[in-house]
């Protein structure tokens, strides 16, 4: 019996090719944003507040003077109250802007799978189309993950809520070896079903105007029918993702210490604050280098499950004219 996951590994190279040659800087440039996102994502800082005041400047209370405690201690309250409220924001902020970049992650996700089904990259018309299955998309990966997290610290509690309690740790220590393989195995199953959900459940919702408990439905027929096609794609995927990852550093690695370089000169030749300057638009370059080098990964990973979906179930099949033509040429 042919196993798809791995005859259209070679199938996935060909139709990578023929998507991303000749190289159009414009259209790599639309892929490098879809992938700088569904690949990974970013976080920010915040600003920082100094503690300055009557504080600072009152005279220090001598030994044994209890006089100047209460104000102090008042004082100090007030103070890091009003910075609390300020901290509490800029956390709630930094929250909602993650939450905003993981809604965009998702959504990128049909942008990315539309453009490779037109075989044309229109980042704001497939974004602005596709943002009812992108906010599905999004909500159940917040869901799954509140409730992974849930589980996990739950089982943890067991663990730690006795000792922390006082109680004698030998059983808590006891149950957190038996509680070892529990994570394990809910670690392996929380990533399969999110795996299977971005590689195969999202086409289908795509391909056939699904939402996501009905595609998840859908797909899971498919599995039922063909499970050990997917338990492979799942194993040879393990494996080249390790694989990828290994390239893709080492091309990273070169990449950054060419971007590095520069800023090291700068810093010896005109010290610290022109280095910092430079550093700006250094790291800039490195994460457009990282996006770049993204774009031929994504492009062959998605190819590469959305054949494997297409040759299981024909009628889900996403990119039929490029499935015939890199086929085409492999028999001609």
């Amino acid at each position: 019996m042919a196993l798809h996951a791995v005859d259209d590994l070679s199938d996935a190279y060909r139709a990578t090719r023929s998507f991303l040659l000749p190289v159009e800087w414009g259209r790599w440039l639309r892929l490098a944003l879809l992938s700088l996102f569904v690949a990974g994502s970013s976080g920010g800082g915040a600003p920082t507040s100094g503690f300055q005041g009557p504080l600072s400047s009152s005279p220090e209370p001598t030994p044994g003077d209890g006089t100047e405690l209460g104000p102090a201690l008042d004082h100090l309250t007030a103070t890091l109250s009003d910075n609390l409220v300020f901290i509490l924001g800029i956390i709630t902020i930094g929250f909602l802007v993650v939450l905003a970049l993981q809604w965009l992650a998702a959504t990128f996700e049909f942008t990315f799978l539309e453009s490779l089904r037109t075989d044309a990259v229109h980042v704001r018309d497939y974004t602005s189309a596709n943002t009812g299955p992108g906010t599905r998309l999004f909500a159940f990966r917040v869901l799954f993950g509140l409730a992974t997290l849930l589980v996990f610290g739950g089982l943890l509690l067991l663990v730690l809520g006795p000792i922390l309690t006082g109680v004698s740790p030998a059983g808590p220590l006891l149950l957190l070896v038996f509680l070892i393989p529990v994570f394990i195995v809910l670690g392996i199953v929380a990533s399969i079903v999110y795996v299977l959900t971005t590689a195969f459940v999202a086409p289908i919702m795509l391909l056939e105007d699904r939402g996501l408990l009905s595609a998840w439905k859908r797909f899971w027929g498919v599995f039922k029918s063909a499970w050990t096609d997917f338990l492979v794609y799942l194993l040879v995927g393990l494996f080249l993702m390790i694989a990828i990852g290994i390239i893709v550093g080492i091309v990273m690695a070169v990449i950054g210490v060419a971007i590095a370089l520069p800023v090291i000169v700068v810093l010896l030749a005109l010290g610290p604050l022109w280095a910092a300057v430079v550093a700006i638009p250094a790291a800039l370059l490195a994460i457009v280098a990282w996006a770049l080098v993204q774009v031929p990964v994504q492009t062959y990973l998605r190819h590469w499950s959305l054949l494997v979906l297409g040759d299981v179930e024909p009628e889900l099949d996403l990119i039929p004219d490029r499935r015939a033509e890199i086929r085409g040429e492999t028999t001609s």
